[in-house]
């Protein structure tokens, strides 16, 4: 009885601060298939348009979500265009987002920091699908 009354007793920002959603995010790119054969493409850089390389160093902590994993397969090449996919981990931490984006659903949040700026900048990718599949 004593273990649920100092449970019940923390304050709500503690154990909101405590919640970690994760999520996999998949998504298929078109690439100019110069770029897509390039050994030393920086994958990050060209299909999230992570000039920054702020999705690199984010952290839990500091920036409210962090990739868990990253990788990028090609799936095939048609015409001059390389098709890749994307999949990566993310976990992501709503109490150390802004109000305003901690507000929105994993979607929403993952698609403003990370998807809305592919679709923003140009680079030699094309954001063609995209899926956010919750982790249990």
């Amino acid at each position: 009885m004593a273990a649920t009354a100092a449970a019940a007793s923390r304050p709500a920002t503690e154990l909101q601060d405590r919640v970690v959603k994760r999520a996999e995010v998949v998504g298929v790119w078109a690439v100019d298939c110069l770029c897509a054969q390039r050994t030393d493409t920086d994958w990050c850089v060209e299909l999230l348009g992570d000039l920054e390389h702020r999705h690199e160093h984010a952290t839990l902590e500091g920036d409210g979500y962090h990739l868990d994993s990253f990788e990028v397969e090609r799936v095939a090449a048609q015409r001059g265009t390389a098709y890749v996919r994307l999949v990566c981990a993310v976990s992501v931490r709503p109490a150390r987002l802004s109000p305003t984006l901690a507000a929105r659903t994993l979607r929403g949040v993952l698609d403003e920091l990370m998807l809305a700026p592919a679709r923003a900048r140009s680079t030699c990718a094309r954001l063609i699908d995209v899926a956010v599949v919750p982790a249990l």
